[in-house]
């Protein structure tokens, strides 16, 4: 069973959570992904890299963040359409 996986990055932890992807990129190729708009961009690119074509995952970008990106995928959590949340979060930073 294909696992849905949200990815999730706060500006300033975005490079980390790149290299988290390409680090588990050998399981994320089995899995569904999806991510807020310049994460999801980002993470293609990063994928894109060290997978072959024919291996890439489904990646559904959704929204950015700020402009309810955050909020698809937490509605996407509360349906139990998400099976695991990655989120590299700055806790530095005051979310609205």
């Amino acid at each position: 069973m294909v696992k849905n996986i949200a990815l999730v990055a706060h500006d300033s932890r975005k490079a980390e959570l790149l290299s988290w992807v390409k680090f588990n990129a050998g399981v994320l190729k089995d899995c569904r992904l999806f991510c807020t708009g310049t994460t999801g961009r980002l993470v293609k690119d990063t994928l894109s890299k060290v997978l072959e074509p024919s291996e890439l995952p489904e990646i559904e970008c959704l929204l950015s963040g700020p402009l309810g990106g955050d909020f698809e995928i937490g509605a996407m959590i509360a349906e139990g359409k998400i099976d695991m949340l990655v989120f590299f979060c700055d806790n530095l930073i005051m979310q609205g």
